[in-house]
Parts: C-alpha cells; sequence; structure tokens
C-alpha cells in the first residue's frame, strides 16, 4: 500500500473519523512498515495472524486486515476480509465487499438502484452519529448512472438522500456537470449553488468547531465558485459574478490564487482590464502560460497597440525564473541515493552504477497518477532540452502500480503515447528491508522527482507537479543546472 495506514484505515473503514485502532497501533505499525527490517515485519505480521485466531470483534479484525495490507501482505488480507464476511454478514467488511462485488457490477441505473435498495435492507443507514459516508459513496455513482441516461428526476431524488453535508458536493458536481453537458443549465444551477453553500457553512465556522470536514468541504470551494462565475458570464450575469468571487476571496483569502482565472475574466468583462491584467500577471507568475494571448489582449486595449508586449513578457519570464530559483530552495536536501538495479522496458537491468558521474532525474509515477500523466508532456520537453548533454540522464520510475499485469501496460502506455522516456520498474525489494526504491526514499505522494548530482548525492526532492510544459521545462532546467554546480560546503 502506498499511502499511509493512517490514510488507509479512512479509505477502507468507511468513515472519516471513528477509527477502532489506537494511535498506538496506528504508530508502531507505521514505523515497523516504514523503518524495520524484514525481521521486524514478519514478526509483527506474526503477531497479527495470530490476534485474527482470537478477536471475535469484526471491527477490530478489518483493522488488522488494513494492518497485514500495509505490510505487504495482500493475500492475507483478502483473505481474512472473506472469512469475516462469511462469519459476520452484517459486518463493514461483509457490507463492502457486497457494494463491490454485487453494487459495482451493475451497469444500468435500475439494475443499480435494486443493489442500492438490497443494501439498505441489508444494512441499514446508521441512525446515531456514525459518519454514513459508505452509504454516500453509493448514492454517487448511482445518480451519476440516472443523470448519464437522461433521468434527471431520479438522480435529483437520490442526492437529495445524502448524508453527510461535507461531503455532498461529491455528488452534486458530477451530476451538474452532465446536466450541463446536456444542456441543462437550469437544474444544474442548484446543484452548484448548494455545493458553495456547504463548502462555506465548514469554512465560516468557528475554529475551535473546524475539524477534517471543515478541509474536505473547502477544497473543492475555489472550483465551485469559479464554475458558477462561468455560468454567470454566460448568461450575461456578468454584475453578480464580481460579487460572488470577491465574497470567495474575502472567505478563503489563502485560496485566493485559485480564483485568479475566473476574477480576470469578471473583471475584463466589467471594463477593469487592468486589474484585470494583474490578475493574470499572478496566474502567468505562477507558472501557467496559456492565458498570454488573454495577456496580449489586455496589453493592447490598454496601451493602443501591442507594442512593448515581447518586452513585457521577456521581463515577467525573468521574474518567473528568479521565483523558480528562489523556491527550489525549499526542495534541496543533501543525502546519498540508494543503491538499485532495475529492469528497463527491454528487460535490460539498470543500476546505479552503471550510471554513475551522470546528473540523474528520477521521476517517480504509476498510470492511474493523472497528476504524473498531466506532467509528462512537461518532463519530454525538459528531456528534450538536454538530449545532446551526456551527462544528464532521465529516468521515469514506475512504482505502486495496482494491476497484476502491470509491465503490460505500462510499456503499451509509453508506447500509445510515443514518450521517448527510460522506464524502469521499481519491483525489486531489498532482501533485508523488503522495500522498493521508492519506499527507501520515503516517497509518499507521487509524482515525486529526485534531482541527483554525478557523486550520486539526491539535492533536490519533488513532490507533486504543474502541468504547464513550459513550466515544467524552465523549473527542471533550474534544477538541473544548479545540480551541475559543486555543492557549496
Amino acid at each position: 500500500m502506498n499511502i499511509k495506514l493512517t490514510i488507509a484505515l479512512v479509505l477502507t473503514s468507511g468513515s472519516l473519523f471513528a477509527q477502532t485502532a489506537t494511535n498506538h497501533d496506528v504508530k508502531r505499525i507505521n514505523e515497523v512498515a516504514e523503518n524495520g527490517t524484514l525481521a521486524q515485519k514478519e514478526a509483527l505480521i506474526s503477531e497479527l495472524l495470530t490476534e485474527t485466531k482470537k478477536s471475535k470483534d469484526p471491527n477490530r479484525l478489518e483493522t488488522i486486515s488494513n494492518y497485514l495490507y500495509y505490510l505487504g501482505r495482500e493475500n492475507s488480507s483478502d483473505s481474512l476480509r472473506n472469512i469475516v464476511a462469511k462469519k459476520y454478514p452484517k459486518s463493514q467488511i461483509a457490507r463492502s465487499q457486497y457494494i463491490t462485488n454485487v453494487y459495482y457490477k451493475q451497469e444500468s441505473a435500475q439494475a443499480k438502484e435494486k443493489s442500492w435498495k438490497q443494501l439498505i435492507k441489508q444494512w441499514p443507514i446508521p441512525k446515531t452519529e456514525e459518519i454514513k459516508i459508505a452509504y454516500d459513496y453509493v448514492l454517487g455513482d448511482l445518480t451519476r448512472t440516472f443523470a448519464n441516461e437522461g433521468n434527471k428526476v431520479k438522480a435529483l431524488e437520490y442526492l437529495d438522500q445524502m448524508n453527510e453535508r461535507f461531503w455532498r458536493a461529491q455528488g452534486y458536481i458530477p451530476v451538474a456537470n452532465t446536466f450541463l453537458q446536456q444542456g441543462d443549465t437550469i437544474a444544474a444551477l442548484p446543484l452548484i449553488q448548494k455545493s458553495i453553500e456547504d463548502a462555506e457553512y465548514y469554512i465560516t465556522l468557528p475554529k475551535e468547531q473546524q475539524d477534517n470536514r471543515s478541509g474536505f468541504a473547502a477544497v473543492g470551494y475555489p472550483g465551485y465558485v469559479s464554475q458558477l462565475a462561468d455560468i454567470y458570464s454566460k448568461q450575461g450575469k456578468h454584475e453578480d459574478v464580481l460579487p460572488l468571487i470577491e465574497r470567495a476571496i474575502a472567505l478563503a483569502p489563502n485560496s485566493a490564487s485559485n480564483f485568479s482565472s475566473a476574477y480576470f475574466k469578471a473583471l475584463q468583462n466589467a471594463g477593469r482590464n487592468l486589474e484585470a491584467l494583474q490578475q493574470l500577471e499572478l496566474i502567468y507568475k505562477k507558472g501557467t502560460f496559456t492565458y498570454k494571448p488573454n495577456m496580449k489582449e489586455l496589453y493592447t486595449a490598454l496601451n493602443g497597440s501591442e507594442k512593448g508586449f515581447d518586452a513585457y513578457i521577456a521581463r515577467l519570464d525573468k521574474d518567473v525564473v528568479k521565483s523558480i530559483q528562489e523556491h527550489i530552495g525549499q526542495y534541496a536536501t543533501s543525502q546519498a541515493l540508494p543503491d538499485f538495479e532495475l529492469l528497463n522496458l527491454k528487460g535490460e537491468k539498470v543500476s546505479l552504477a552503471s550510471l554513475k558521474g551522470k546528473v540523474l532525474v528520477l521521476d517517480f509515477w504509476a498510470t492511474w497518477c493523472q497528476p504524473c500523466i498531466r506532467s509528462f508532456p512537461g518532463m519530454k520537453a525538459a528531456q528534450d532540452l538536454y538530449l545532446n548533454d551526456k551527462d544528464v540522464q532521465f529516468l521515469f520510475i514506475n512504482t505502486w502500480e495496482r494491476d497484476k499485469n502491470y509491465k503490460e501496460n505500462v510499456a503499451k502506455f509509453i508506447s500509445t503515447n510515443k514518450y521517448p522516456f527510460e522506464v524502469l520498474y521499481d519491483d525489486q525489494k531489498d532482501p533485508e528491508t523488503g522495500k522498493v526504491l521508492a519506499a527507501k526514499l520515503g516517497v509518499n505522494g507521487i509524482p515525486a522527482k529526485f534531482i541527483v548530482d554525478k557523486e550520486g548525492i539526491i539535492r533536490y526532492a519533488l513532490t507533486g507537479s504543474s502541468s504547464d510544459i513550459d513550466y515544467i521545462k524552465l523549473e527542471m532546467k533550474e534544477l538541473i543546472e544548479s545540480v551541475k554546480q559543486p555543492k557549496k560546503s
């Protein structure tokens, strides 16, 4: 499992907050899983397996199943879950298996509706304060299916049954998007407005009342507001857009930059071209260059001609490079790259020793990771900058794959997209620790990039990525050129 155990427990239990595991359990499992020797892991696994023979608590057994999965015993975890589901047919595990093996196997909305009714009959929705998000996941899927089939009445009927206010937007927005694609703005609008209201409810709670739910509800807020602003603009309601966005910025000032795209459009429509251009400057300096034509349009409107625009952009480009040079400092580190020997797409061995004396760019990715995939055009552009530099090597290390046929999937993906990448499979476990290379490097999110100097020292470690091709190219160039220089003592 490629995420922290605490997160894994959240996802598998159907509860965001209440866990049967103690903090001590979680801390100990994390420590052994991440830093323990193979012998320590085996001892802990043996201890957990022994406990499964004694425990009669299905919730505790579910927790142990999660532990086993995290420790690399997927088969033992799956076997335990099957046993618990059979022995305790009213348990959360049994419910989860029904959802996976019965509900999600249905294709039509009618068949899914029938399975939903059977689900809540066999496992009634709790009337207590227990988090009910497991049911909302299913309701969200059911409403999307009805919406896709054009049955708006049923889609809205089941949306009204969603239980958790902090999560409701995850059901509302996909259905609203479907309605918009079908040309029904009238049906979509209330769903977007409700999503905004729910987010604002949690955002404006007193600090002492805010918890994980508040943070979760706030994540999509800029997107909901921007979507509503776009609808208002298309409807010609320009006078409604600015108050909407300015209220949102006031409520969520830390997310102000996320409103810049919608804000510039509203300012431009209001004839406030200078302020609109200033918003686009903020976006540009953060590495999104797609609005350059809009900037040219606004610049021309303000200055009466295009004269001087190229020089204006050149000054901004210098600011972008300066900003990159300043912020890459936060990624700086200094640790030896662990030795490795991995296979590439051709089945050839590629080792650290074979790359001695080169600057390395390690990009950890997976085929299911959309941020990874979105960064690839930019990474290709960066690699192209160094095609003739034999002292720089890019390695795209495939890790955390979920499918048994991952090698075929990876090869097909690379071939289909014609990426000229040196791809390595991160599936060789260290015989002493049982860790793959990503785990040795402490990767806890992908895409993850490591820039390594010629002496084999990791100089920069980054998680996440922009999707803007030009920005990625600039950032990688600054990182690589920095690593080419001797490390300052």
